[in-house]
């Protein structure tokens, strides 16, 4: 595939208000969003997404950083090699980050982009990426996310109903609710296995006194306890505590991924495919987690297009192991993508079989969700 050619990007932002906000242990989510990008060359469109679900101007950020930014790098030059584009990408505006102290934006404008084209080089040769990239398995396991301070039997029970086996409790809510959150998900999902996730909730000796109380309670591994998470108080805290550990969604690029990596203790490392870098990133960390004791498992809370990403690195990447599936619903993900998102009697993810990404995109419901869009061509 040579000299296919970017004509146009189109930026959508989709949004699906909540009945109730989802807590975090930083803030709380008050509606469901999505950056939709959409590359055209070749008479053919590919899809990404970006992450914005903070802050709450995200979107209008991420749309100005698209068109005025990524856009005019891209718009007629060869798209056909993702790898390349990001590169190019990433040499050209990782300085505009560095100096704007904005590195996440530049990253996860990129990411989409990353995304979309991997879906239109799948479309083009009508084969699903996980194919493109090499399938290694027809599925992969899955964990219940989300879970907790709220709803958690009822998010259980969404969890045990799918036959996942999995579950992720939110913690960094203080004692009482955090043992409370683990011990409703050890009555409504008796039997699963139990994961931490503390959204960077605690400064280092708080992480320590919280992680060996989490010990306590039988959790396998703790997803980014620190408010800091730089390496070395990592590895500090899996030192003294002897806690697995989790992390790599607000990391950019393979070198930070790559480093996180080496660090003792961090099991499972965890690239965001609309903030870290898309696929390409993550293949190029997953040759380079071979022979390691860490585990590919993206970082995944947000629409159809990311999730289908993870799977599609799950299904490929031999040092890949888990998928993260938001129990909560989410009409972003749930409503927008064909052939939706299929679990067997195991509670394992199948490997998606429409061409791309995307396969299908449901623009009815693209349309009845969109708040904003805006485009530019190619001169």
């Amino acid at each position: 595939m040579t000299g296919l050619l970017a004509e146009r990007v189109v930026v959508r932002i989709l949004a699906a208000p909540l009945a109730e906000p989802i807590p975090m242990s930083f803030s709380r989510l008050t509606e469901r969003r999505m950056c939709l990008v959409e590359v055209h060359a070749g008479g053919e469109v590919g899809y990404g997404e970006s992450w914005i679900n903070y802050p709450e101007w995200a979107a209008t950020e991420r749309m100005a950083t698209l068109l005025e930014g990524v856009a005019p790098v891209l718009l007629g030059t060869d798209v056909s090699d993702p790898a390349d584009v990001l590169d190019r990408l990433v040499a050209r505006l990782s300085g505009v980050g560095r100096q704007w102290g904005a590195r996440g934006p530049i990253w996860q404008a990129i990411s989409a982009v990353d995304l979309a084209l991997w879906d239109l080089r799948g479309r083009l040769a009508g084969l699903p990426v996980g194919e493109l990239l090499g399938q290694v398995r027809p599925s992969a396991p899955v964990y219940a996310s989300g879970v907790g301070p709220t709803d958690v039997p009822q998010l259980c029970a969404l969890a045990v109903e799918r036959g996942i086996r999995a579950v992720k409790a939110k913690v960094g809510f203080g004692d009482e609710t955090d043992r409370a959150t683990i011990a409703a998900i050890r009555k409504h999902a008796p039997g699963a296995r139990v994961f931490a996730d503390a959204n960077c909730a605690w400064a280092p000796a708080e992480a320590a006194q919280q992680t060996l109380i989490l010990a306590d309670e039988g959790i396998e591994w703790l997803e980014e306890p620190l408010l800091d998470p730089g390496r070395d108080a990592l590895e500090q805290l899996h030192l003294s505590t002897g806690m697995p550990l989790a992390a790599g969604e607000n990391c950019y690029g393979l070198n930070e991924l790559t480093a996180l990596a080496h660090v003792p203790g961090v099991d499972q490392v965890q690239p965001d495919p609309a903030k870290s870098g898309g696929i390409t990133v993550a293949t190029r960390l997953a040759a380079a987690l071979v022979g390691t004791r860490s585990r590919l498992s993206p970082h995944w809370y947000a629409g159809a297009i990311g999730l289908r990403a993870s799977l599609a690195l799950a299904t490929s990447q031999r040092s890949a192991e888990w998928v993260e599936l938001d129990v909560r619903s989410n009409p972003l993900r749930d409503t927008l993508v064909g052939d939706g998102f299929r679990l067997d009697e195991s509670g394992q993810i199948l490997a998606a079989r429409a061409p791309g990404l995307v396969g299908d995109l449901d623009h009815d419901r693209v349309a009845a969700l969109q708040i904003a869009t805006a485009d530019r061509s190619a001169p």
